[in-house]
């Protein structure tokens, strides 16, 4: 399968080719992505997995490999379904540079969950940060622009505690190979081992929305256009969330004998609070999903932080939740925004009587998010407090603190579904049957999930597999294979 490079190699020759393409670059955005998208199915359904690919032809752990296994497959998946999806709300941009980065951007998602090496991961984490920044600052306007900036510091923050972690590693042990890493963590002493964790986790909480790392979200989410948004939520943050997985569980799973995962609790819960108290106060409903999105994220890293494969399998529903909740959000916010010409969801007040598919669907993934029983998000949250429950006390406080938020989160969604269903005269305005179809087959799949979690329940157990057998089936799987 030496063709799994395709899926970074197509999307960055397509970005060079958007110079010259002008009107032809919206049919080239959906050529190039349908074909990542047929090209990842068709790799699942080849029998062929696990299998690792060597560039150049050296083999791990001296050259740079790519690497494709249960994890990987799947979230190659989400990216490139999210990106198919997003790209349907793309009307009327010319300006070739947004396909560029569009195009950089898939390349560059696509080759974080595929990489097997630290230092590419990093080549493709840059590539993808300055990919949305350019697509956030778009509009051009003194709100994007400033948004655009202040996630670029952040992130050249973030790039130097990255940098410097693979320095270390390098310098301590000779390799930057994800599995050669796993195998010769050992040999580092304790002190060693936790400033490189402590430096490459401050590196991830940018992409994962993380506190105190989490200042640009907001104003990135309000500046931008809607399909950028769906960009950064179901590109970036799921490469970034697969990162977190690959590296913070298979490559350093020793991290839970040490304070960091501790830590990594109270930030969670922090996190989730200054998210739902932040959209709870907000009317602005782009922002309301951007606190949100924070705040499910904080939701996720609690649940990895806890580090039971009970409050894994939570925090991997949660990502499914939240993946499948957030697009739904976004696409009816786009719809309504423009019937109105307003982001404040109390100007959409009525909107749900005259365009109910869309508010019911609005609705569905709202109660997900709340995790609300038969829907999706339910079992991530049930899971999650099983786990923090029967842990210890920090953890027990940790739970506490996020069951209020998911009342504090119950309050604003429920306020948002009772505006769009209650009675007021609206002028009638076209919005496509096919706006109205994808937001209700998403949400038809989140309340499947929900009654029937066995619909997923096999993937999920087939990552928690590869988790629970790390680090040693994962060194097998890249060391092992020629």
């Amino acid at each position: 399968m030496n063709s799994i490079v395709f899926l970074v190699v197509i999307p960055l020759i397509a970005a060079f080719l958007s110079l010259f393409l002008e009107k032809l670059n919206k049919l080239a955005m959906y050529i190039v992505t349908l074909f990542n998208l047929i090209f990842s199915i068709t790799v699942l359904m080849s029998g062929n997995i696990p299998f690792n690919v060597a560039i150049g032809g050296w083999r791990a752990p001296f050259g740079i490999n790519f690497v494709v296994t249960d994890i990987t497959i799947y979230f190659l998946l989400l990216v490139n379904i999210a990106a198919l999806i997003s790209i349907t709300v793309v009307n009327n941009i010319k300006e070739y540079q947004f396909y560029s980065f569009y195009f950089v951007l898939l390349a560059a998602t696509n080759g974080m969950v595929l990489t097997g090496d630290m230092f590419n991961f990093y080549l493709f984490t840059e590539l993808s940060t300055f990919a949305i920044a350019g697509l956030v600052a778009y509009k051009r306007d003194r709100l994007s622009t400033g948004a655009a900036l202040k996630f670029l510091i952040l992130s050249s923050t973030a790039s130097l505690f990255s940098l410097a972690s693979i320095g270390l590693i390098y310098k301590t042990l000779g390799t930057l190979n994800f599995a050669d890493i796993a195998l010769k963590l050992s040999k580092l002493n304790q002190a060693s081992y936790n400033l490189i964790l402590i430096l490459f986790l401050s590196s991830m909480l940018v992409e994962l929305k993380i506190f105190p790392f989490n200042l640009w979200v907001v104003k990135s989410y309000e500046g931008s256009i809607t399909s950028v948004n769906m960009f950064t939520h179901g590109m970036l943050g799921t490469a970034g969330i697969y990162g977190a997985i690959r590296i913070l569980l298979i490559v350093f799973p020793n991290m839970y004998s040490t304070n960091i995962s501790k830590v990594l609790i109270i930030l969670s819960v922090f996190t989730v609070l200054i998210g739902e108290v932040g959209a709870l106060k907000e009317k602005n409903l782009v922002k309301i999903l951007a606190f949100s999105s924070m705040a499910q994220m904080g939701v996720f890293m609690f649940g990895i932080a806890l580090g039971s494969f009970e409050s894994i399998k939570g925090a991997l529903y949660i990502v499914v939740s939240n993946y499948l909740a957030k697009l739904v959000m976004f696409l009816v916010t786009k719809q309504y925004s423009n019937a109105v010409e307003s982001k404040n969801y109390i100007d959409m007040k009525g909107l749900g009587r005259k365009y109910p598919i869309l508010a019911i669907s609005f609705t569905i993934a709202a109660l997900s998010l709340m995790g609300m029983p038969f829907f999706a998000g339910f079992w991530g949250k049930f899971s999650i407090v099983v786990s923090a429950l029967a842990l210890g006390k920090l953890s027990t406080i940790g739970i506490a603190i996020l069951l209020i938020a998911s009342v504090v989160e119950g309050v604003y969604y429920l306020r948002i579904s009772h505006t769009f269903f209650a009675e007021k005269d609206v002028n009638s305005v076209n919005i496509s049957r096919v706006y109205s179809l994808i937001p209700f087959v998403l949400a038809a799949i989140i309340l499947a999930i929900g009654i029937y979690p066995n619909f997923i329940e096999q993937i999920l157990w087939n990552v928690i597999d590869e988790i629970k057998n790390a680090p040693d089936k994962y060194i097998n799987i890249i060391l092992s294979l020629k």
